[in-house]
């Protein structure tokens, strides 16, 4: 093993700057300092990997391979210290702290409400960022330190080594329909009674929409041509209950409009279960005391009757399985 690489956090920074801005003239203007000074923090940051991170040329400044993996972590620094910063503020107004989450629209209009509703309850004064996206949109801001902890789908396989996933639940698949539906009398159907069907279905960028093109692949149907196509829970429901659209959906995130009287789920045979909802969060970070108070809600409220429960032993991805949580 060779002698250990010590890096100043402030020279990652200043990388981060540099890497930004493209020039290094440009980057010591924006941070206030002069370009001399900024060239030779570059330099010990050089020195102190023992390799080159920025090639110099015509178009400015422009990173390498190893300055690529250290602008990462100068990513995640940069957030670390707003973080801090935000929770100095927030403390000073009389909050204790804040949790930031990443959801998907499965999950921002099913579990994750009745999670920060029981939170809020318990710890009135916490401060709560929600942010909703494509799968690997909230991934990529997890990795960089912009989210504590993501909701949504898991199990795609990408075995990511800076994430670690915990299952939660599985949902069944139901086919969603306005209520006088000519389908809605049916006690289930089948992908293979459906071709005359006009259907809403996610759009692409989602767990959700890669699982239902499995499913359609699978069958005899193949993709519809006849759709509308949204990342929008809200739009999906809105468009089903006033045309004669259709559409696939957890059985959850219905469960206000089922018993308003106006949508209805009639189970989908044939399919399978769709893939687990879970958390995820950084490997390697100890998550702060609510952000581990609401992964203690969440797990809860995953066995609430409402849902179906998780089948089977907990299922974790990728090293460490035999955790019992989040650090």
């Amino acid at each position: 093993m060779g002698p250990r690489v010590k890096i100043d956090p402030r020279r990652l920074l200043d990388l981060l700057s540099v890497a930004k801005h493209r020039s290094f003239s440009a980057a010591a203007a924006a941070m206030n300092v002069s370009q001399p000074g900024l060239s030779r923090s570059i330099a010990l940051l050089e020195r102190e990997v023992g390799a080159k991170v920025l090639e110099r040329g015509r178009q400015g400044a422009q990173l390498n391979a190893m300055g690529r993996a250290l602008v990462f972590h100068a990513e995640a620094l940069e957030a670390l210290l707003e973080r801090a910063r935000e929770d100095m503020r927030l403390r000073t107004l009389g909050l204790e702290g804040s949790v930031k989450i990443g959801v998907t629209p499965i999950t921002a209009a099913g579990i994750v409400p009745r999670a920060l509703e029981i939170l809020v309850k318990a710890a009135p004064k916490v401060h709560v960022s929600l942010t909703e996206g494509l799968d690997s949109e909230i991934a990529d801001m997890l990795r960089r330190g912009h989210l504590d902890l993501v909701v949504s789908r898991i199990g795609s396989g990408s075995n990511d080594p800076e994430l670690e996933e915990e299952e939660l639940f599985y949902s069944d698949w139901g086919l969603i329909m306005r209520v006088d539906h000519p389908l809605s009398a049916r006690s289930f159907v089948r992908l293979s009674d459906l071709k005359d069907v006009r259907w809403v279905l996610p759009a692409g960028g989602s767990a959700f929409r890669q699982q239902m093109e499995r499913l359609f692949a699978a069958s005899a149907l193949g993709w519809p041509t006849r759709s509308i196509n949204t990342n929008s829970i809200l739009a999906i429901k809105a468009i089903v209950m006033s045309t004669d659209c259709v559409s696939l959906m957890a059985r959850g995130l219905v469960e206000v409009e089922v018993a308003a009287g106006r949508l209805r789920v009639v189970p989908l045979k044939g399919v399978g279960s769709q893939r687990p909802v879970g958390m995820t969060w950084r490997r390697n970070d100890k998550l702060s005391p609510i952000a581990t108070r609401l992964v203690e809600i969440l797990r809860r409220v995953s066995k609430d009757e409402l849902i179906v429960p998780k089948r089977g032993p907990e299922v974790r991805r990728g090293k460490g399985r035999g955790s019992r949580g989040p650090p």
